[in-house]
């Protein structure tokens, strides 16, 4: 009976490990794919399937793509619903003896993926797990790329209701749940259809209590303190995080604090209020612009775009933190030349939160750890323009922003300005930064200028005016010399290799050289990678401290950003208190405005709601005569409101509002002008 090659049996083994995955199996330059992978890739990926033999009767059917090349197929698959497991030769297979070791590095699923090519830089990238004991829930919640970690247990009141609601407020890409919530199939229904989110059965054990908690209590920097015993969230974040760790194979270090939030911290939306407000997208054709968050996103990074998206979902319902956000965002309303200059400057800041959550987990060149310097050279400059400021919020962006000046120097001194992308191939680091590396760059330098001098020589040796040196990476350095002059070669010279209109020879000589350059680009190159690892793991050593960095800048860019469109627009500080009343003078709505409508410009109206003689407001007229854009219009400057932003009023005083509800017509075109009925 035919048996399969050692490679092949290879592939199979791993294969079967991550049997639900589709393996990308390196094999030199290129990632294979075989069976039934081979016809799910070809047909995904529109690429050739073609087969290799594999010691069976028949070929295997294979496919394939340039390793380089990766990230735009898995992307591709992974949001088709399909996992990749990553498999990579861990020795030079010129060094290796026997079939070169191969293992999975990393397993990518719909909500784990990090790669900058693969992700929305304005949003979050959220995986969320579920856990289900009787009529509650446990909710955890994290972005791989950032580290953000949280957690919310789900047991007062409509716990069904509230659960599906923060699984929308989230739309997680993958969604791991328990055999508790994986059973219900009404329930499973419901999930997916509000979502869209990828499912990831896990079973119950990987939910265990006491598992989860001790798996948290080793793996992040503070132990949960759960003193009652029955937070359910705690068995959803464990699994959430052993399955990060399964997937990704590495240390966590970005993901060391577990956020434990209560859900009644913040305003209560469901989904049907998202999306007839249009919070951050538009209901008809689900684009940015025309929602609220496109009316109030100015910021200038990737940090401070995702954190205004977070605001903008999760309206706060603490006076205090609110008036915390308003008082800051009115410095920057009035401190026009502070918030320009900010700005100016956040304009150079890479993505610190992302480049730090793939340095933790060890997935960056030295390209990303040149952006990171860049970007932290800015701090020192910001840190300065906060000096005059006592704004409570300000105050603390400025402490997050901490001196970071060993991490800057380090990186300014180690790497060249503009480093190859791949880190091992050489080229990386500065000349002084490693004086071994510099004497073997020097060593092969030299050798290279004698090879240049030898040609010369040759030449006038052998009255040969054409012959060269050449290399290439299959027969190293040779003497090439053209058929017309093979009758002036000397004794000495051995033939390497004939073509058809030249021979290719050696010298001892030329040999020598030879190992003397490669050994030292081999050794130079090898030397380079080292010394790379190590300058990656001191900086991720500093992990935490970047993360508080891309915190205050964030906080930084969104509240500029909020000043600046209240500085544009004419936007007013509301009045936030506890008081049961709702007054709001010459309100409008803040997209319509924006927009215009036909070039004309938006009419202010009032609002008054108390407990006294305006309970009610009862709004008539006919199809198109503003009523929905009136409605809206009032939810939106209130929920502006908590959001820490100002409004667009001449003044508005808002009792604290826990929840907004709406059912206004459900194909509304305010930012084209059309209602339901057109």
């Amino acid at each position: 009976m035919a048996s399969v090659t050692p490679m092949m049996q290879q592939y199979l083994d791993l294969k079967k490990q991550y049997h639900d995955c589709i393996l990308f199996f390196r094999l030199g330059d290129f990632y294979e794919m075989f069976f039934d992978d081979a016809q799910t890739a070809s047909r995904e990926l529109e690429i050739a399937l073609t087969g290799r033999d594999c010691g069976l009767d028949s070929r295997a059917p294979m496919c394939g793509v340039p390793f380089h090349a990766a990230d735009t197929y898995i992307t591709r698959l992974v949001t088709r619903g399909y996992k990749v497991a990553i498999c990579e030769q861990l020795e030079d297979p010129a060094l290796a003896r026997g079939i070169v070791r191969r293992d999975v590095i990393r397993v990518i699923t719909p909500g784990t993926i990090t790669e900058t090519g693969m992700l929305d830089d304005r949003k979050n990238h959220y995986i969320l797990s579920l856990f289900r004991q009787h009529r509650y829930f446990g909710i955890a919640v994290a972005d791989l790329s950032t580290g953000d970690f949280r957690a919310a247990p789900v047991t007062l009141g409509d716990t069904l209701a509230k659960m599906l609601d923060e699984c929308v407020k989230y739309m997680p890409s993958e969604i791991i749940v328990s055999p508790g919530v994986l059973s219900d199939g009404s329930l499973m229904a419901e999930i997916r259809g509000r979502t869209g989110a990828w499912i990831t059965p896990l079973s119950e054990d990987k939910f265990d209590s006491r598992n989860a908690r001790a798996l948290l209590a080793d793996k992040l920097n503070e132990t949960p303190d759960d003193r009652d015993g029955f937070d359910l969230s705690m068995n959803a974040a464990g699994a959430l995080l052993q399955y990060l760790l399964d997937t990704q194979k590495t240390e966590l270090g970005h993901m060391r604090m577990l956020d434990r939030y209560q859900i009644e911290s913040y305003m209560h939306l469901d989904l049907t209020t998202r999306k007839n407000l249009e919070l951050v997208e538009t209901i008809r054709d689900r684009n940015r612009k025309g929602s609220l968050l496109w009316v109030l996103d100015s910021t200038v990074t990737a940090m401070g775009a995702r954190l205004l998206r977070k605001w903008v979902e999760q309206p706060l319902l603490r006076p205090v933190s609110i008036q915390e956000r308003l008082d800051a965002v009115e410095t920057f309303k009035n401190e026009y030349m502070v918030r320009s200059e900010i700005r100016e400057v956040l304009k150079r800041v890479h993505d610190i939160e992302r480049l730090t959550g793939r340095i933790a987990m060890g997935n960056v060149n030295a390209r990303d750890l040149v952006s990171l310097k860049n970007s932290l050279c800015v701090i020192p400059a910001v840190r300065s323009f906060l000096d005059t400021i006592w704004v409570p919020l300000v105050r603390f962006a400025h402490e997050r922003l901490g001196d970071l000046s060993d991490i800057t120097s380090l990186l300014e001194t180690a790497f060249v300005e503009d480093p190859p992308v791949s880190v091992k191939e050489g080229g990386l680091l500065r000349t002084g930064f490693a004086p071994e590396v510099d004497q073997l760059r020097a060593a092969s330098r030299d050798g290279k200028n004698w090879i240049t001098a030898l040609e010369t020589r040759e030449r006038e040796n052998t009255g040969i005016k054409s012959l060269k040196i050449s290399y290439n990476r299959v027969f190293g350095y040779y003497i090439e010399i053209t058929r017309s002059n093979l009758g002036a070669v000397p004794e000495h010279y051995i033939r390497k290799q004939t073509l058809a209109n030249c021979e290719r020879y050696v010298t001892d000589e030329l040999k020598q050289m030879e190992d003397t350059i490669l050994g030292a680009e081999e050794r130079s190159v090898a030397l380079e990678y080292e010394i790379f690892i190590g300058i990656r793991e001191q900086v991720a050593s500093h992990t935490e401290r970047l993360k508080n960095a891309a915190e205050g800048i964030a906080l930084l860019d969104v509240l500029t950003s909020l000043a600046m469109v209240a500085d544009t627009y004419g936007y007013v500080k509301p009045v936030i208190d506890r008081a049961d009343v709702l007054d709001i003078r010459e309100g409008r709505h803040p997209v319509v405005e924006r927009m215009g409508q036909n070039g004309s410009s938006f009419v202010p109206n009032d609002t008054l709601l108390d407990l006294n003689e305006n309970r009610v407001a009862i709004i008539t007229g006919p199809n198109m005569a503003g009523k929905s854009t009136y409605m809206r219009q009032t939810a939106l400057i209130v929920l502006m409101a908590q959001t820490g932003s100002f409004v667009p009023a001449k003044s508005a005083r808002i009792g604290l509002v826990d929840r907004i509800f709406t059912r206004v017509g459900a194909s509304d075109d305010l930012f084209s002008g059309q209602s339901t009925f057109m």
